[in-house]
């Protein structure tokens, strides 16, 4: 069926002229095209004009919001007629709306390619800013592609967060080597937990000396604690793996490829672990302190950040802040619903300082008696333990549930699988 507007009437009528169609449609346009032929100075002028007229017409309604109409005017003609530019850029821009960008994006490139621009009197659609939206959108894809985000919280440590960067980047290079893909792209994500010393401007300066990473640096107002501080981070994530180092720590060369690798390799585990290097004192802690630290640190895991989500993150309540067992309840949450995987091999660099957790329990670790055992607990603990099965009995409605993440465990069991 001819289509009613007598505009694209005409259009169709004179492609099939040119094409030698069968012309259906010519006896009711026939005294304007019959003295005509294709190659005819007269009819190239003709066709100008009316395609002219109806590019304009079509921006028209266009603008008026009848985007899929426009759209499917517009295919019928680009499919029938020889390449018109105001055409295609019109069509480009009804794809681009409509969200299908890499066709707006090939459909530009057919106008570049035009031996001679047109001479028309339709509103033109600007190409410039049609182009500078799609390398906005690309520039959108590739954060969004990015392998995944390391989170850093800082508080109090200008001296030392520089080495932990510095770690990140050598770990950033090492992945692009042993990937052969040098633009992989990872997000590091500092979040300064309301510290008051130097810490921000270091890391501007790094930042600044670094262009070539991608980094975001949130400054707390108050002080909320290593949990708050990694949540607010994983917030503002990009990419599908989170990974979370202690500002007085470091990634050995090969953490993030390992890690990555393994949860590329295995669509069925929700977080990998590694080894651990217990700085000065790797050869002297026990065994059961070892493996006690390796299954709740943070700074050896890498989690995909759908089940990061899915658990609630770290908890934020004041038995956790500061320096409570955040990472024990987030670990027991994580392997509640979902399986692991774990490699010996260190990639991370554990660091005794005096004053931190791991100044605190060195004496444990290397008297030979298992994590829990000692002292009895004080309230705060209590509180903490509590808090952390409010938290499990919570995560049991998970069960069964449908969603695009790995699998959810069937019971609280628990599944690792050795690398």
């Amino acid at each position: 069926m001819a289509p009613a507007d007598p505009g694209l009437v005409l259009l169709m009528a004179l492609a099939e002229v040119q094409e030698g169609g069968a012309a259906g449609w010519l006896p009711r346009v026939a005294p304007v095209v019959a003295p005509l032929s294709a190659g005819d100075a007269a009819f190239e002028r003709l066709r100008e004009f009316m395609l002219s007229v109806t590019a304009h017409r079509l921006s028209v309604e266009l603008e008026e919001g009848a985007v899929d109409r426009v759209g499917v005017a517009l295919a019928r003609l680009v499919e029938a007629l020889p390449p018109y530019g105001a055409l295609l850029r019109l069509l480009a821009l009804v794809r681009f709306i409509q969200g299908a960008a890499d066709e707006a994006g090939g459909l530009l490139a057919r106008v570049s390619s035009l031996a001679v621009p047109e001479r028309t009197g339709a509103a033109p659609v600007s190409e410039a800013g049609l182009e500078r939206a799609l390398r906005a959108l690309e520039c959108r894809r590739k954060d969004h592609q990015a392998v995944g985000t390391v989170v850093i919280p800082a508080h109090r440590v200008e001296g030392c967060i520089g080495r932990a960067l510095d770690s990140v980047d050598r770990a950033v290079r090492y992945y692009r080597q042993a990937a052969g893909d040098p633009d992989a792209r990872f997000h590091i994500c500092v979040v300064d937990d309301a510290s008051p010393d130097g810490t921000v401007d270091v890391v501007r300066a790094w930042s600044r000396t670094h262009p070539e990473h991608s980094l975001s640096l949130i400054a707390s107002s108050r002080n909320g604690g290593a949990g708050r501080s990694r949540n607010l981070g994983a917030a503002m994530a990009m990419g599908p793996y989170l990974w979370f180092l202690d500002a007085d720590d470091w990634f050995l060369d090969r953490h993030l490829w390992v890690t990555a690798t393994a949860l590329d390799r295995h669509p069925e585990i929700g977080f990998v672990r590694t080894g651990i290097r217990f700085d000065s004192i790797d050869r002297d802690i026990t065994p059961v302190w070892r493996s006690a630290s390796e299954a709740t640190y943070p700074c050896n895991l890498c989690v995909r950040r759908v089940c990061h989500d899915l658990v609630g993150g770290f908890p934020e309540e004041e038995p956790f802040n500061p320096a409570g067992p955040e990472d024990v309840c987030y670990s027991r949450a994580l392997q509640s619903l979902f399986a692991g995987a774990k490699t010996a091999e260190p990639t991370v660099c554990y660091t005794l300082s005096a004053g931190n957790v791991f100044d605190r329990l060195k004496a444990d670790m290397l008297s030979g008696r298992p994590p829990g055992q000692g002292a009895p607990p004080e309230p705060v603990h209590l509180a903490a333990e509590l808090l952390i099965r409010r938290r499990l009995y919570a995560l049991e409605a998970k069960r069964g549930m449908h969603w695009d993440g790995p699998p959810i465990l069937s019971d609280r069991g628990g599944w690792m699988i050795t690398l």
